[in-house]
């Protein structure tokens, strides 16, 4: 099954060389799909608020998303499925009780396979996390493994509700780093509204039961499709359990849509 069959399969695009409103409001509803027929490419500079030891924390992660023909394996065809690959790279620059650092977070790495039922998908594959912090207070040092599961649900046109979950366990790294045994959840929620607005909420949140700190923060934000190449996004973020309650983040997402 070729790339192009499994986009005509699922969902037709346009081609049309200028942008209509009712390409734009595709465009917005694709941009906040975990599991998109259509390939990503996100830019997102975000901002910690001065919080408790974190005097600041700028981040500018490069999240590329690529559906692609097979099951985890490009070519590996099988009828109705297709996969989905994600990246997340993030450059940190922090000042804390332990000082200043600045460089690359580690790696995180999702490859799951979907499948759609009318307006359900499911997927499911795994992650990785490489550990390639330039600076020991930018990364977990260690090489983590495990499962990743996600779904996609449409129960009427102007709604999404989304969810992208990881098991993740350190298998190799630095002997100073703990053991890590943790689960990151990520629900997106999104309302589409019209002329090619968005409301929609999709913080990662984090639970640790070995080598870290739980985390769970929710967020809001509101953007617009510009295009159907572009979806701009503004965001804020609240810590509301788990450590460094009441953090506020916040972030701007640029979605380009090829």
């Amino acid at each position: 099954m070729s790339g192009a069959a499994v986009a005509a399969d699922v969902a037709p695009i346009p081609t049309a060389s200028a942008s209509t409103p009712g390409e734009q409001d595709q465009a917005a509803e694709e941009s906040t799909n975990p599991l998109p027929i259509r390939e990503q490419l996100k830019f997102k500079p975000m901002y910690t608020f001065p919080e408790g030891a974190t005097r600041y924390k700028a981040e500018l992660q490069f999240e590329p998303t690529l559906p692609y023909a097979g099951v985890i394996i490009p070519g590996l065809d099988v009828e109705g499925l297709w996969s989905v690959a994600r990246l997340q790279l993030t450059g940190e620059s922090l000042q804390n009780a332990n000082g200043t650092a600045g460089g690359l977070e580690d790696l995180n790495f999702v490859d799951v396979a979907a499948y759609r039922w009318d307006s359900l998908t499911v997927a499911a594959g795994g992650a990785t996390v490489f550990p390639l912090a330039t600076n020991s207070q930018l990364g977990q040092g260690k090489w983590q493994l495990g499962p990743a599961v996600a779904f996609d649900f449409l129960p009427v046109p102007a709604l999404r509700i989304a969810a992208l979950a990881q098991g993740l366990w350190s298998v190799a790294g630095s002997s100073a780093s703990p053991t890590l045994a943790y689960a990151t959840v990520q629900p997106f929620i999104t309302v589409n509204l019209p002329a090619a607005l968005i409301l929609s909420s999709d913080a990662t949140m984090n639970f640790y039961w070995a080598g870290g700190s739980t985390t769970v923060p929710v967020n809001l934000g509101f953007g617009h499709a510009f295009s159907k190449w572009f979806v701009g996004t503004i965001k804020c973020q609240v810590t509301v359990a788990g450590s460094d309650v009441g953090a506020i983040k916040g972030e701007v997402d640029f979605t380009f849509l090829p």
